[in-house]
């Protein structure tokens, strides 16, 4: 073999046991006051934190996680008890040793791992600080004394935001400055346009479109390795329920984009759709159902959702099918009923400003209650001209429902039933618990629904 030939293969011999290190994660563990005890490895995904390996640690508190591939980057968790248990986080390198004598716990070996933990040692101390100042300022009762302390707030602030822009400057391309980087507050517009500069109402718009667009600016919520920290879920909840509009033709528009920029990453796509769509179920914000069904139609029930099983993807098209009927801006649905007479009222061809639609019965514990309150409380204390109600009683005894009827003197709004069930209100206005209240307008378009007494009786106390 030529010697040039001979050198290169020495040189690539050499060099195996060091790429064979590189592409390993070895994490030794030496916790001599956690002798012979379990300790778990875990990490962080959409703030959740799962297992990955389980060992039990030496008489002398020794240990090794030992994975032949690399782990995923992200931060990780070692385990012990609720009340011990210490975060890190697992760059490119990820050769390095966890111990703890009578200190706190010391990490050395990646790079990346000490320098996220001189990060939390570092943000610790300026809390600390931070803590103490606000303890002064709240006892404080000078107002030069108040006015020093909130400069010092001040200037732990710009010391803070110093460090991480000169972290992310002397670690750049690392996964440890890109986590730093989600720290960075969104930027604020310096001037804004002659247009507007005069006029507050034009500049709180022009502010909170700002903000909304340059939101994501230091935080790239496609990098799959923050979606394994603690921090995502909670981002994204501040994003869709304090920094949007709580109004679906804000919240929708926004959700769509993101979700349409994951696809290119399938665990982020499948991961960011799932968390916007729990969340639109579960907001109290109402007209949040609308972003719910919307996504739901469109990622769910198409079939672009690969991770849900068929009996999930039936509840969710149950729950569409009770819901889209009866959302906020529709136009309600025609209940054509009767009342106790026998003759057939139309919902839609009341005349009023206003129609409350209640669904009740008399054997349900809150009805007993409400009923009559919105009767004497929001029915009576209105216009005649201005609201009707139209109180649709859900059962079919019609003896309880008149007994009811007569009992609280429920005689002059329009008391309605259904006694072949064949109106199929239940889906239409999702009837599956009483009493269920809408409001609509003139035109029959639902304003409000699933509403308090006390919640019509501010609507109407101002709209007099």
């Amino acid at each position: 073999m030529p010697k040039k030939y001979t050198r290169l293969f020495s040189l690539l011999l050499a060099l195996l046991p060091w790429l064979a290190v590189a592409q390993t994660s070895s994490i030794e563990i030496h916790l001599p006051h956690q002798a012979n005890d379990t300790v778990v490895l875990g990490h962080y995904f959409n703030s959740k934190i799962y297992a990955n390996d389980t060992l039990i640690l030496n008489s002398t508190g020794q240990g090794h996680f030992h994975s032949k591939q690399p782990l995923p980057q992200g931060i990780y968790v070692l385990y012990l008890d609720k009340n011990t248990f210490f975060d890190f986080l697992l760059g490119e390198d990820q050769q390095l040793s966890i111990s703890q004598n009578k200190g706190p716990i010391q990490l050395s070996g990646a790079k990346e791992s000490q320098w996220f933990q001189d990060f939390r040692n570092y943000m610790a101390h300026q809390q600390a600080q931070s803590n103490q100042l606000r303890q002064k300022l709240q006892k404080a009762q000078v107002l030069d004394s108040i006015q020093s302390i909130q400069q010092q707030l001040r200037q732990l602030d710009e010391q803070v935001l110093s460090f991480w822009k000169t972290e992310i400057s002397r670690t750049q391309g690392s996964f440890y400055a890109t986590f730093v980087s989600t720290n960075l507050p969104p930027s604020t517009p310096k001037t804004f346009p002659d247009s507007i500069h005069h006029n507050d109402s034009l500049k709180a718009a022009y502010l909170y479109n700002y903000r909304k667009v340059h939101y994501w600016d230091h935080f790239d919520l496609y990098d799959i390795r923050l979606w394994r920290t603690p921090i995502i879920e909670a981002r994204l909840k501040e994003f869709f329920n304090e920094v949007l509009i709580q109004h679906p033709d804000s919240v929708l528009p926004s959700a769509i984009q993101l979700i349409e920029g994951s696809k290119a990453q399938p665990e982020v796509f499948q991961n960011l759709t799932s968390l916007i769509l729990n969340n639109s179920a579960r907001s109290k914000c109402m007209g949040m159902e609308n972003v719910f069904v919307a996504l739901a139609q469109k990622y769910y029930l198409n079939g672009e959702a690969f991770w849900i099983s068929d009996k999930t993807k039936e509840n969710i098209a149950r729950e569409v099918h009770f819901r889209k009927n009866n959302l906020l801006g529709n136009r309600a649905k025609e209940l054509l009923l009767e009342d106790e007479n026998g003759q057939y009222q139309s919902l839609l061809q009341q005349g009023t400003n206003y129609t409350v639609i209640v669904f009740w019965e008399p054997d349900c514990g809150h009805c007993k209650q409400q009923i009559p309150q919105l009767f004497n409380e929001v029915f009576l204390a209105a216009d005649p001209s201005d609201l009707s109600v139209f109180a649709v009683f859900t059962g079919t005894d019609k003896q309880a429902w008149t007994d009811f009827l007569k009992q609280h003197e429920l005689n002059d709004w329009l008391n309605v039933w259904d006694p072949q069930q064949t109106s199929n209100f239940r889906v239409n206005y999702n009837v599956r618990s009483t009493p269920m209240i809408y409001l609509l307008d003139a035109n029959k378009t639902i304003l409000g629904k699933q509403l308090t007494i006390e919640q019509l009786k501010a609507f109407f106390g101002a709209n007099r």
